[in-house]
Formats: structure tokens, C-alpha cells, sequence
């Protein structure tokens, strides 16, 4: 059987964190959320492709786990699901598997160099190969393999076929990672939906409880992800990457990639890559000029107001790279909001073993 199985589960009984009461043992944490998320929450909007919302979820192969969809409209979500269902894995190809916010582009960027030999920008959209939100057969004509498929998925609500080869797994710190959503919920991901911003007027106090304690996002909590990705460390199919060490220590940490990828790249090559990843060379070499016709088709593909996101992209008003920076939710977290954080890490029992990096020193 293959691992992805969708659940429709939108007519249940609404759960008081807007997750409906079937969907709340699994999307939830035992117990009830501390009183400060409930009431943070219970005055936010829903999100509009929450899971109590679209009622779309990936699951497991047995059910145990299920995960709230990307989901953006329901025409282009089923033929997605039915790429994913039907693809064959190429041997030859990667696997990128990263929670949102935690360095997606940049590693992208990085391993797609590695594979065709040059530390040249890639030209075409990684989106083209973001298995989530672009049917997999549309981007073969662009990407032929070798290439590095990437989703924000776990992988074991994919299907079987996506863990047949080698994965790399990037991840970063709660606290930045944190800093990094909450301006993509406010910039990015409604801007692509043909309805007013509900999140519009978010503060970071309230984005953070929702962080911390809300499943019913897309794509379900950073910590059981961060939780899973972590559990299958010792797995030689897959590498454990952490987005600070790829910015503090990137020859070393490209040069594992090298050995693990089996590209063989020369210790010069690998050090002209580290060179034109850095982030703000990245970030004007990314962004420079027009959206592509591959970006365009991406949109049409992905969004049902294409043209809205195509305007901030041609105008420079659709921040893709922000800071990329370690350290930065020191300038977001008020002392207060910090050692709420530190308590909730405290408690995370599988999140003491990880070692995060929280600042460049």
C-alpha cells in the first residue's frame, strides 16, 4: 500500500481550537492547551487552509498520524495527490524534507549545484519541484532527473515511493524558525489566496502561541516534525542537516552533503558553492528581474489568484528571502515571551537530545 492516504474529515464536530473533535487526539497534544493559547486562539481567525477548514489531510500508512494539507484549491490539490500516487521514484534523484522557514531555498540551491557541477544560480522555480504545491509531471520537462524534489512534509505521509531513495532532512532552531513563519503568514501564504488576510493584523505574541500549540496549520506542528524527521537520524538513506551549521560551517557542511549525495565534487568546487550560497549574495541573485515563465506557470498551477502574487513578484513586494539570519528572534522575543518559549522547550521530552544552535556564537 502506498503511504499517502487523504482524509476528508471537514463535517465532524468543531473542536474548541477549531480542529474538529475526531481529528483532536491526533492533531493535539493530550490534555488541555495552557490557558493563554486557549485564549489567544479562541479570538484568532481560522486559517484558511487549516484542516478543520479543507478538511484535506495526509496520513500515514496504519492512520496514526494524519497532517493538515497544502491546500489551495480543490481541482489542483487532487491532481497533485494523484501525481504523488502514481510517481516512480528515479534512483538518481533527492529527496529535500524540511518544515517550513527552516532554509528550503538554500539548501535546494545548494544540493541542485552540487548535482550539476557548478555554482551557478539555478534558473527555473524550486517550486517546480515542490512535490506539496506542483504536480510531479509538470516539472520533467524543466527538471529532468538528476534533481532534488523537496516537500515540507513528513515523509511517512508520503507515499512509499518517496522513501526509496536518499534524503536529506534540514532543519533549524524552534526560536527562529518561529520569527522566520510569522512573516511568511503575514506576507506570503495569504497573498496567495483570492480573499482578504485574516492574518493580516497578527502580532508575533499571537503567531507564537499558535506555533507552539496549534496542529491544525499546514502541515501540523514544527516539534512532532522536527520529532519524526530527528527519530530517523541513524537511517543511512537519510542526513540530518542543520540549517546553522550549513550557514556557520558551509564548506564542511556542503562537503558531507558532497559524500552523502555521492556527487564528488572537488574541494574548490565545493568551496565556490559555499561562496554563492551565502545569503545575501543569494538573495540578489534569486530575486533579480521578472518572474520566469516557470514561476508563471508555478502560479497558475498553485494559486487561484495568480496574478495577485506575479504583481508582488514583479514589483519586489514578495519578500521569498528575508534575513536568513541566526540569532534574529532576539530582536522579536520580549524577555516575557522568551522564557515562555524556554518553558515550552523544557517540556518538549524529545527535543532535549536536539542540538539546536540559537546564535552565531
Amino acid at each position: 500500500m502506498l503511504g499517502t492516504q487523504l482524509s476528508h474529515t471537514g463535517t465532524g464536530t468543531t473542536h474548541p481550537n477549531n480542529i474538529p473533535e475526531e481529528q483532536s487526539s491526533r492533531s493535539r497534544s493530550k490534555g488541555r492547551l495552557p490557558l493563554i493559547a486557549e485564549e489567544v486562539m479562541a479570538n484568532l481567525p481560522k486559517h484558511p487552509m487549516c484542516g478543520s477548514v479543507t478538511g484535506e489531510y495526509l496520513s500515514n500508512e496504519d492512520g496514526s498520524v494524519q497532517v493538515p494539507a497544502f491546500f489551495m484549491d480543490a481541482e489542483k490539490f487532487q491532481r497533485i495527490q494523484s501525481d504523488l500516487k502514481t510517481y516512480k521514484w528515479n534512483d538518481s534523484d533527492f529527496l529535500l524534507a524540511t518544515f517550513p522557514k527552516c532554509g528550503t531555498h538554500f539548501m535546494w540551491e545548494t544540493m541542485m549545484m552540487l548535482l550539476k557541477g557548478s555554482a551557478d544560480y539555478i534558473s527555473a522555480s524550486k517550486t517546480l519541484l515542490m512535490v506539496d504545491a506542483c504536480p510531479v509531471g509538470m516539472s520533467n520537462k524543466v527538471f529532468p532527473s538528476p534533481r532534488v524534489l523537496n516537500t515540507h512534509y513528513r515523509i511517512d505521509v508520503l507515499p512509499g515511493e518517496f522513501r526509496k531513495g536518499k534524503t536529506v532532512a534540514l532543519m533549524r532552531n524552534p526560536k527562529d524558525t518561529c520569527v522566520s513563519y510569522y512573516y511568511h503568514y503575514k506576507n506570503i501564504t495569504m497573498s496567495m489566496k483570492d480573499e482578504p488576510n485574516p492574518f493580516e493584523n497578527l502580532t508575533f505574541a499571537q503567531f507564537m502561541e499558535l506555533f507552539l500549540h496549534d496542529k491544525d496549520l499546514p502541515y501540523g506542528s514544527y516539534f512532532d516534525y522536527i520529532e519524526y524527521m530527528w527519530s530517523l537520524r541513524d537511517d543511512p538513506n537519510i542526513l540530518v542537516v542543520f540549517y546553522e551549521d550549513l550557514k556557520m560551517n558551509s564548506i564542511d557542511t556542503i562537503q558531507r552533503l558532497n559524500e552523502f549525495m555521492g556527487t564528488n565534487r572537488s574541494p574548490e568546487l565545493v568551496k565556490e558553492i559555499a561562496d554563492a550560497v551565502n545569503f545575501d549574495k543569494m538573495k540578489v541573485g534569486k530575486t533579480t528581474g521578472p518572474p520566469s515563465k516557470e514561476m508563471i506557470a508555478v502560479m497558475k498551477t498553485q494559486s487561484p489568484n495568480p496574478e495577485a502574487i506575479l504583481e508582488k513578484l514583479r514589483l519586489g513586494t514578495l519578500q521569498i528571502y528575508r534575513k536568513g539570519g541566526i540569532g534574529d528572534w532576539k530582536n522579536h522575543l520580549t524577555v516575557a515571551q522568551n522564557e515562555h518559549f524556554d518553558s515550552f522547550l523544557k517540556g518538549w521530552e524529545a527535543g532535549k537530545d536536539i542540538p539546536f544552535k540559537y546564535s552565531q556564537n
